[in-house]
């Protein structure tokens, strides 16, 4: 809605046979009302990303969800805390996922994620889940770096509210990410 300049340029396409579903950080902490650090209004995201899941996985394309669990030094130093036990749990309900647990912001460090993606000849990730500004982005901006297309679902994202999500969607539009809506995603891979 907010992308129209960046997708003269850049239009939303998808590689079906090289493409996967990135869910960033679904989980019960920022996920659940009674969640640390809870979002409110992330209900929306979440119906989303589930639509987003039964197209990938009716297609037999790869999943993967990332879990924020514990907490980098750096982390703990920063927000002063680690995220542990049920906080760690899935929102979503995913199929066959491929489980990615991190401790930081970024998917891609020091995490298995790249080799699995490599072995399985993915070169393009959808990306959506939560915070748009923090893992989301940082994981994004990682990604483009090491030559993966993305496009980040802006329906199927959320933050803590409107400022830092839209923000950080126009920062990525104009440098690193293709933005689209769920409904695009699954009109493109034919559901």
């Amino acid at each position: 809605m907010f992308f129209n300049k960046e997708r003269k340029k850049h239009p939303c396409k998808i590689d079906s046979d090289h493409v996967a579903l990135l869910v960033i950080d679904a989980q019960r902490y920022f996920c659940d009302p009674q969640g640390e650090a809870y979002l409110p209004g992330v209900e929306n995201a979440l119906r989303k990303i589930n639509s987003l899941l039964k197209v990938f996985e009716k297609r037999s394309l790869p999943i993967f969800c990332t879990v924020h669990k514990g907490g980098s030094n750096t982390m703990k130093r920063w927000w002063g805390n680690s995220i542990e036990g049920n906080q760690t749990q899935l929102s979503i309900k995913p199929v066959r996922p491929q489980i990615i647990y991190k401790d930081s912001y970024d998917a891609f460090h020091m995490t298995g994620l790249e080799e699995s993606l490599k072995r399985m000849r993915v070169n393009q990730l959808v990306v959506c889940g939560v915070m748009t500004h923090l893992c989301v982005e940082t994981t994004v901006r990682s990604a483009f770096v090491k030559g993966y297309e993305l496009v980040v679902v802006e329906d199927a994202c959320w933050d803590k509210d409107d400022f830092y999500h839209f923000s950080s969607l126009k920062s990525m539009a104009h440098g690193f990410a293709i933005i689209c809506s769920a409904g695009e995603i699954e009109c493109m891979l034919g559901s």
